[in-house]
C-alpha cells in the first residue's frame, strides 16, 4: 500500500470518526439548551411566554434574567403571568403542579430544539463528498509525485 493510499485511509478514517461524533454532539447540543432559556426566547418572540414549562423554569428564568431585560422590558411580568397561568392550570385539572407543567410533550421530545435529521443528512454526504475530493487530490498528487 503506498504513502497516497495510507493518507487517504487514514484520512477518510479521521473524517468518518468526525461525521459520528458531529451527528452525536449536534443532537446532545440541541437537547443541552437549558429551560430557562426557553422561557426567555419563548417570551422574545412576542412579548409573552405561550408554552408551557416545569415549574422551576420560570423561577430560573426570572433569576438568571439579564439586568437589562428585567429593568427596561416587560419579561418579568410576562414570565409572572405564565407561572401563574401554568399554577392555575395545573390546579384545575386535579394534578399537582409539576406533573402537569412539565407534561408539555413538545418540551419533552425536545420539539423544535432539536437538531433536524434533514439537516444531519445533509452535513454526512457533504463530509462524504469532502472525502472523496480529499482522496482524488491525494491520489493525484501522489501520481504526479511518482
Amino acid at each position: 500500500m503506498g504513502r497516497t493510499a495510507r493518507a487517504g485511509a487514514g484520512l477518510f478514517i479521521v473524517l468518518a470518526a468526525l461525521t459520528a461524533s458531529f451527528a452525536h454532539t449536534g443532537a446532545a447540543f440541541a437537547a443541552g439548551i437549558r429551560c430557562e432559556e426557553k422561557v426567555l426566547t419563548d417570551w422574545s418572540d412576542n412579548g409573552r411566554v405561550d408554552g408551557m414549562y416545569p415549574l422551576h423554569c420560570y423561577q430560573d428564568a426570572i433569576e438568571k434574567m439579564p439586568t437589562d431585560l428585567r429593568d427596561y422590558t416587560n419579561a418579568t411580568d410576562a414570565i409572572h403571568r405564565a407561572l401563574a397561568r401554568a399554577v392555575g392550570t395545573d390546579n384545575t385539572n386535579g394534578s399537582t403542579p409539576q406533573a402537569a407543567a412539565g407534561a408539555d410533550p413538545e418540551l419533552a421530545a425536545g420539539g423544535s430544539s432539536s437538531v433536524p435529521l434533514p439537516l444531519l443528512v445533509l452535513a454526512a454526504i457533504s463530509v462524504v463528498v469532502l472525502l472523496a475530493g480529499g482522496v482524488g487530490y491525494l491520489s493525484r498528487r501522489g501520481r504526479e509525485e511518482g
